[in-house]
């Protein structure tokens, strides 16, 4: 059954093995890998004394990031890298037994891993940021108080390594929608910025970005005789937001939606009773289409997926932090058939440099874009260091005419006193 607080994690490497991260009774949070005839691998425990659910991210280097909690409410983070090496280490200690959902979330950038979750604190939920760099486990820092439900936030990242994380927050009558962002080098989080203003309670948010780094994003909002499906988006370098597109109005809440962006088309997706239903924009949410049911087989075993792939080929062209999806015939995806198997390249060799060099050059362009920040920030600090000189220039330029006309006028004090004295 379809149910979006029960996420299975499939990632696709560069080299075409995909791998699946899941919770089972026998074997706690364990992994399995899909063979050539597209059957699973015994599950590998990673760890048995958890408790669901846990997040989990791939980076580039075809490399895992794990966040989950134990049966005692401490916070563990787990590097599982593509040679099967574990180093596990612990984020955040439980000093009073929990047994809650802390919403667990992190972003991989660079050698930094951005932590996330939410604790309770004296009646009160705080989502909090921690980073891990290396074996170096920071303090916690507060991001803002939250409400909770199903989905409390989102976050998303953008090609300069910006985070945003959207949540809610009370207007003194309703829940509304807005975001911070943080910038990794200056390591610091911005003011919350509001996106939506309803007379009415928003919430849900599901975001997605795509490789222009325009951000989507979906939420219910709450009128007096009904829910509304509502979408938005943002492009970069702006803080305007545009209309609200009323996508699907219903007596029933649309708690299981999301949005994926496969090949330029943005797909909003609600299911209901395991079946699927969607709305499709192919051009970058001007229009819509009318909503569908989509036939997808064994609806009956529908389960939410989130799909990630560092083939070089699909990367670009597949954002799915949620899709609905089964494990029939190894596994299939809504919206999204797998097309990207390369057939055309039989040499093994050849493809390894390939893909060697696209791992190479996307390390290159992180790189560049880091140093285009670093960059960026210095010239900021100089042009800022430029105008207080000029500033202090024009002062001391206006002191010295000041002076100027002092001395001037104490010459003509003592030449005057002279001529006086003068028989």
């Amino acid at each position: 059954m379809y149910n979006s607080k029960n996420t299975q994690y499939l990632f696709k490497q560069s080299a075409g093995p995909i791998w699946n991260f899941y919770s089972d009774e026998r074997h706690g949070l364990c992994y399995s890998i899909l063979s050539k005839r597209n059957t699973w691998s015994e599950p590998v425990s990673i760890n048995k004394d958890y408790l669901p659910p846990f997040y989990i991210d791939m980076d580039f280097e075809d490399n895992f990031h794990i966040l989950f909690q134990d049966k005692q409410g401490s916070i563990f983070y787990t590097f599982l890298d593509k040679s099967n090496n574990i180093n596990t280490l612990q984020v955040l200690k439980s000093n009073i037994p929990t047994s809650y959902n802390k919403y667990l979330k992190l972003v991989v950038s660079r050698n930094v891993i951005n932590i996330f979750f939410i604790i309770d604190h004296n009646n009160s939920h705080i989502l909090a940021h921690q980073t891990v760099i290396g074996n170096t486990v920071n303090p916690p820092k507060v991001i803002d108080y939250v409400y909770k439900n199903d989905h409390p936030y989102t976050l998303i990242k953008d090609k300069s390594g910006n985070i945003y994380v959207f949540y809610h927050v009370s207007d003194g009558k309703y829940l509304q929608i807005g975001f911070k962002k943080y910038n990794p080098n200056q390591k610091i989080w911005g003011e919350f910025t509001p996106v939506t203003r309803f007379n009415g309670d928003c919430n849900f948010p599901k975001t997605a970005i795509d490789n222009k780094d325009i951000i989507s994003i979906l939420y219910q909002r709450k009128t007096q005789k009904q829910f509304e499906l509502v979408y938005q988006q943002k492009v970069p370098d702006r803080n305007m937001w545009s209309a609200e597109t009323v996508i699907q109005s219903s007596s029933y809440s649309f708690n299981n939606s999301s949005i994926v962006i496969i090949n330029q088309s943005i797909i909003v997706y609600w299911v209901r009773d395991d079946n699927i239903y969607y709305s499709m924009s192919s051009d970058m949410g001007k229009t819509w289409s009318k909503s569908s049911k989509l036939i997808f087989p064994a609806s009956k075993q529908l389960l939410c997926f989130s799909y990630k792939t560092n083939n070089p080929y699909e990367s670009e062209n597949i954002y799915a932090n949620e899709i609905p999806g089964s494990y029939l015939n190894g596994y299939k995806l809504a919206f999204y058939q797998n097309n990207y198997q390369n057939n055309s390249i039989s040499a093994d060799e050849l493809r390894s440099m390939i893909i060697d060099g696209l791992h190479l050059l996307k390390g290159n362009i992180e790189d560049l874009h880091e140093a285009d920040n670093s960059i960026k920030e210095s010239i900021s600090k100089i042009d800022n260091l430029y105008k207080n000189i000029h500033n202090e220039l024009i002062k001391q330029s206006v002191k010295i005419t000041y002076l100027e006309n002092e001395i001037g006028k104490l010459r003509n004090s003592i030449k005057h006193i002279e001529d006086i004295s003068t028989p």
